[in-house]
């Protein structure tokens, strides 16, 4: 059976904006949580290796299935954005083949997230002033910041599926298209540039939002690829 566009995809900003509305909930929720058994400790700071890191392995597991299902229809929103013009029988490709990649992304970006809670945790007894107040404030941080994590992943994820489908589909060269309201300087100076499938552009980047890059270069980034035959 040929594989077709999943009847319920969204478009890429309903999609994204679905994510970052999703992880920003479950980032509320889990401060919230740590927030009520930080308050519920009489004295001085708590232990927050015992209210947070000793659950670390189930919440980032449970974060990264979450960000996996996200990435998985943003993947497929990429993909089928090229077979939809270059090979609309999906010939040669599966959205099955995606998975791994996108399972290995969210648990980079679910540990990595993770860290920073914690990173907040600590630094709330560290820095100056009373440590309830410092929380709150890191934490609200945090999960302002699943927003933009939300974004940035979901155009890494929109990317890959479309360079996945590329290749499945024998295309030689893929095109970068700024986008978004605001973007970077340098991503604006990149618009137009061709490079051969396999490798990078001037940024150093495969493709928006690629996750080898720095932050400075994929964070809340909108970009997008197209694609070409070479002759």
């Amino acid at each position: 059976m040929k594989a077709g566009r999943p009847d319920d995809l969204g478009d890429f900003d309903t999609e994204r904006d679905a994510y970052a509305a999703a992880l920003t909930a479950w980032a509320q929720r889990q401060a919230d949580g740590l927030l009520e058994r930080a308050d519920a400790k009489d004295g001085g700071p708590p232990d927050f290796h015992s209210l947070w890191a000793a659950q670390s392995p189930e919440r980032q597991a449970q974060l990264a299935a979450l960000m996996l299902s996200y990435g998985l229809r943003l993947a497929q929103i990429g993909a089928w954005s090229v077979l939809g013009v270059w090979n609309p029988e999906a010939d040669g490709w599966a959205p099955e083949v995606m998975e791994a990649w996108l399972a290995a992304a969210a648990a980079s970006h679910a540990a990595q997230y993770e860290q920073a809670a914690y990173t907040a945790a600590v630094a709330a007894v560290k820095d100056e002033g009373d440590w309830r107040d410092n929380l709150k404030a890191g934490l609200a941080s945090w999960v302002v910041a699943a927003g933009v994590r939300a974004v940035t992943a979901a155009t890494e994820a929109r990317s890959f599926g479309s360079h996945d489908a590329a290749g499945a589909s024998g295309l030689t060269h893929k095109v970068w298209r700024t986008g978004g309201k605001n973007p970077r300087a340098s991503h604006v100076r990149m618009g137009g540039d061709a490079v051969e499938l396999g490798k990078t552009f001037a940024n150093g980047l495969r493709w928006p939002g690629d996750s080898n890059g720095d932050a400075d270069e994929t964070a809340n980034c909108n970009c997008r690829l197209d694609y070409e035959r070479g002759t």
